[in-house]
Formats: C-alpha cells, structure tokens, sequence
C-alpha cells in the first residue's frame, strides 16, 4: 500500500504522524495525511496496474514558524521520492492556514502530493 510508504517518509519529518485525523491528545508540531483523489490508468487493454492518488498533508504546530519549518521538513524528504515502486512522488500545491475551529491559534501548513505508483495489474 502507498500509504506505508508515504507514513515512512512523513515520519522522517515528524514521529507523530496519522492518516486521516490525529488523536484528540497529539501534541504538536505533528502531520494529518489523507487521501483526496485516485486516478486509475487505463489504456485499450484495461488497467495499467498504475495509479495518482493525490494525498492532503497537514503541517500542525503551535506557531507559524515551527509549522513553516515543519512543512519545509516534509517537502525536502517526500517531493522528488522514488522507489521500485513509486514512479514519483511530486509537491502540487501548498498552502498556509490556520485551525480556528478546533484549536485557536493553530496553524497549518497544507500541501497536496501526487504520487504515481504501481497497484499491480489485477488479473
């Protein structure tokens, strides 16, 4: 799965990292990663066994300094990653935010990653 691969890169950055939502006690600076889209390829004959799952990655930190740094962390360690199976891995989009909702003062830094890899060619 893609995902083990993007959790291990993320970790590199920060340790305190979740897919979809952090736990209510996940003390910052700390990553959110969710998936937002997945294309399929296809090609005349079916599927192509590839795929370009955009993923949502969240810097959180208590200041904007440390997210910016947090964010800047992520992108040297995951923009530009390939593997056997991961034909690339590329930084589309970034974004400075804050969380007035649930944690005031809280900022986050989003970015979006496209990352075109190989599912395999289902039989």
């Amino acid at each position: 799965m893609i995902e083990a691969t993007l959790t291990r890169l993320l970790s590199l950055a920060c340790p305190r990292t979740y897919p979809v939502v952090a736990p209510q006690t996940a003390k910052a600076p700390f990553i959110v990663y969710t998936r937002v889209s997945t294309p399929r390829l296809r090609d005349f004959d079916g599927s192509t066994g590839m795929a370009m799952p955009t993923f949502r990655v969240d810097a959180y930190a208590d200041d904007f300094d440390t997210a910016r740094a947090l964010a800047s962390s992520i992108r040297v360690k995951v923009d530009g990653y390939r593997d056997k199976d991961v034909q690339e891995i590329a930084l589309i989009g970034e974004q400075d935010m804050s969380d007035l909702v649930s944690t005031p003062g809280r900022t986050r830094i989003m970015m979006e990653f496209k990352i075109a890899h190989s599912e395999g060619v289902p039989e």
